[in-house]
């Protein structure tokens, strides 16, 4: 029997491309428990996106210091403003998410972003969808609802913090259209840089207002999903540039088990059949329309 032959450099890049997009998730996954985790402890909810734009901005001040204004200058300021508003509201929406539902059912709601994109991406960028992956997106609401249960989908009124989750992520799926509407343009650097900046402009003073003094647990747990914030965010961008989007786009949802087993772990979270049945419904449909974007179809 001939030996396997070895892979391509194309072939290794999208391995390792998986492979930082697999320690994203993981990295994505502890961030939400550090920062569920402060919030339980007291820390005000503002001070959540307050505090990673402050270190997204540490990490990038030599490269702001070096390059200079020019690395901010842009032409496209409205863009970079939508970009930042949608991008605001999705991170507060989530963390309120985070903190009012179940761990894993919080982060498999919120990962519905593939699917509300189709329809924004049709409305606010004009792009032709096709019945099929329309169909796709339909199957994808419903595990969508699988998640959600009985008792939130159509027998009562949802609670506020399923609602923060799926508002969460629609708008988390405006910031994939605003970002790949700036991305003919602007670099990521500086998109990163501007939406850091105006999360320190815009929770600063929220922060203040709401001011709580937390505890050094909250502090250090806010740190540490700051840190792990950042780190996702560069290993997202490490990720895309070594593989296609509708290969890493789908393993996205590996924060889903991950997050139930700290669930588990930590905070003594049993997850439900319903998160299996319905996470797999939701990666089934996106798989589906990942392969047909790829298709052309």
């Amino acid at each position: 029997m001939p030996a396997a032959s070895p892979p391509s450099a194309e072939g290794r890049r999208a391995l390792a491309g998986m492979g930082l997009m697999l320690a994203c998730c993981l990295v994505f996954a502890v961030m939400g428990a550090c920062f569920r985790a402060a919030m339980q402890d007291g820390l005000p909810v503002p001070l959540v996106p307050f505090a990673r734009g402050v270190f997204t901005i540490l990490i990038l001040l030599p490269w702001l210091l070096r390059a200079g204004p020019s690395a901010l200058a842009t032409r496209r300021p409205g863009a970079h403003l939508a970009r930042c508003a949608a991008g605001s509201l999705s991170f507060i929406l989530s963390m309120y998410a985070l903190l009012w539902l179940p761990l894993a059912d919080a982060v498999a709601i919120l990962h519905a972003k593939p699917l509300w994109a189709l329809p924004l991406a049709f409305l606010l960028l004009g792009e032709r969808i096709g019945w099929n992956r329309a169909v796709a997106g339909a199957v994808g609401f419903a595990g969508v609802l699988v998640i959600v249960g009985p008792q939130d989908a159509l027998t009562s009124a949802p609670s506020a913090g399923t609602l923060a989750a799926l508002a969460g992520g629609a708008s988390g799926a405006m910031v994939l259209v605003a970002v790949k509407n700036l991305s003919s343009t602007e670099p990521p650097s500086r998109v990163v840089a501007w939406y850091a900046i105006a999360s320190v402009l815009v929770w600063a003073p929220v922060s203040a207002f709401v001011w709580e003094t937390p505890s050094l647990r909250a502090l250090l747990l806010l740190a540490a999903g700051s840190i792990c914030a950042v780190l996702g965010d560069f290993l997202a961008s490490w990720s895309a540039r070594r593989a296609p989007v509708g290969v890493l786009a789908p393993m996205e949802y590996v924060q889903i088990p991950a997050a139930a087993l700290i669930g588990l772990l930590v905070f003594s979270e049993v997850p439900g059949w319903s998160l299996l049945w319905g996470t797999l419904i939701m990666v089934a449909a996106t798989l589906y329309i990942a392969h047909r974007t790829h298709r052309g179809g």
